[in-house]
């Protein structure tokens, strides 16, 4: 099943511009979330070119800079004629301004390759790999040079990392879960750094436990959504004792349900059916509370997943692997808060800062 979005106007017709690059966007194969962000952001867009009475292929980087400001109202102030007193809190993080940015930037540069517009945050580079797709018109592999960066400045800080949990945290995780299906999932996101939504799709089939081993295999067809992020194959090897708790999950809660999904509805909503990422959210939620650890996120146990193995000396290519990311650039990026005495056990261990001789 293949979910879209669309931004429409006042006259209950989509937005033009918005939806050319929409379409862009679901071709390239963006998951249906990162469009429904794109999609709100340009909504966003073209309500404050709205209110200008401004059209978008007349945007200069001035006009962005104002728009940022505009942002970072709340949404109750931003109207024309309401003045917000300098150095009043933003009511965006930084982490969403940014994103914000990144939207704009592909958008014009988008509609800088077609001539619809000028790419007021890209600069002079239609055609090189941006934040927001793979778009390379004819003849991009010609253009040569560095790609200029939008002098547009946001605040610094970036997206917050989530934050390694401790053994007895994981522990604590654990024992908070009322079922087995949902102790399965805290145990198997810990023990192979999983995204919850690849979780979401996994078939028993994908669940190797001969080879030890979890399968997490791209697909288009599922029905809650669920989908690996830029579709990449991988097996992550995992310890045994996880398919025990499979096991366990399969003999007590999952039964004789007639289902390929793993990780499904027991007791609300169809049986049997996937679960949803609404579904998992709320359990997120619940186990914060019976935790008390405020700051659980699913994505924790992926992050502490990684950081266990960068610190036990792991290669960050085999880690980057392992993850799922396209690049190490991106796993170093993410993964650049392991301190010194991490790197100095290490070496240590690896033998790199003992014996050889003193110049």
């Amino acid at each position: 099943m293949s979910v879209s979005y669309t931004v429409v106007g006042e006259d209950a017709l989509p937005v033009a511009p918005i939806e050319a690059y929409l379409v862009h966007l679901v071709a390239a194969g963006k998951a249906p979330a990162t469009v429904k962000a794109y999609a709100q952001d340009l909504k966003d867009l073209f309500v404050w070119l709205g209110q200008r009475g401004q059209d978008f292929a007349e945007v200069e980087l001035e006009d962005l800079a104002q728009f940022v400001a505009w942002l970072r109202r709340p949404v109750e102030l931003r109207q024309p004629g309401v003045f917000v007193l300098p150095g009043s809190p933003s009511a965006l993080d930084a982490a969403t301004l940014l994103r914000k940015r990144a939207t704009l930037a592909g958008f014009y540069r988008f509609h800088a390759v077609r001539g619809s517009a000028k790419a007021v945050l890209g600069g002079a580079t239609p055609g090189v790999r941006h934040a927001t797709g793979d778009y390379l018109p004819v003849l991009a592999h010609t253009m040569r040079g560095p790609v200029e960066h939008s002098p547009l400045r946001l605040p610094a800080g970036g997206r917050k990392r989530p934050r390694e949990l401790s053994d007895d945290e994981v522990t604590l995780l654990q024992d908070a879960c009322l079922r087995l299906r949902d102790r399965f999932l805290v145990t198997l996101l810990y023990e192979s750094g999983l995204r919850i939504g690849e979780a979401l799709g996994l078939r028993h089939a994908d669940l190797d436990p001969a080879e030890e081993a979890v399968h997490v295999v791209p697909r288009e067809d599922n029905p809650n959504l669920a989908r690996v992020k830029e579709m990449k194959a991988r097996s992550v090897p995992v310890r045994g004792y996880l398919f025990q708790r499979y096991a366990d999950y399969l003999d007590v809660e999952f039964g004789e349900l007639d289902s390929d999904f793993v990780f499904v509805n027991l007791w609300r909503g169809h049986r049997g059916a996937a679960m949803t990422y609404s579904a998992v959210a709320d359990l997120e939620l619940r186990l914060r509370k019976r935790t008390g650890v405020d700051d659980l996120t699913w994505h924790a146990l992926r992050h502490t997943y990684a950081t266990r193995l960068l610190r036990s000396g792991t290669p960050i290519e085999v880690v980057a692997e392992l993850l799922g990311h396209e690049s190490t650039e991106t796993t170093k990026s993410i993964y650049s808060h392991l301190t010194l005495g991490d790197y100095r056990r290490i070496l240590t261990e690896s033998g790199v800062l003992d014996g050889g001789p003193v110049a």
